[in-house]
């Protein structure tokens, strides 16, 4: 994951995250009541847009840990440019 955006639901004014360490990331914006997370996921060259099915309720806490129901399959492929590696496919 290379970015977390968080809003308040309902709205579209998205507030970007920073990472603090490992799956941890924080932000001095933070909407009130219940959240929704959009995460952009990379593989190779490509960044997929991933939305959270669910949301963090209005009465989450700092410091909690919740679920947001994103179960990311892809797996990251090594990266080779068609120039470089004509038909082989990627590993």
């Amino acid at each position: 994951m290379v970015a977390v955006d968080i809003a308040q639901v309902g709205t579209s004014d998205w507030s970007h995250m920073k990472r603090s360490y490992g799956a941890v990331w924080e932000t001095d914006n933070v909407p009130e009541g219940a959240l929704q997370l959009r995460m952009v996921v990379t593989s190779g060259y490509d960044g997929n847009l991933v939305w959270a099915k669910s949301v963090l309720p209005a009465t989450w806490r700092a410091g909690g840990i919740y679920d947001t129901g994103v179960q990311i399959n892809d797996i990251a492929k090594e990266s080779c440019p068609p120039w470089q590696c004509g038909d082989n496919p990627w590993k």
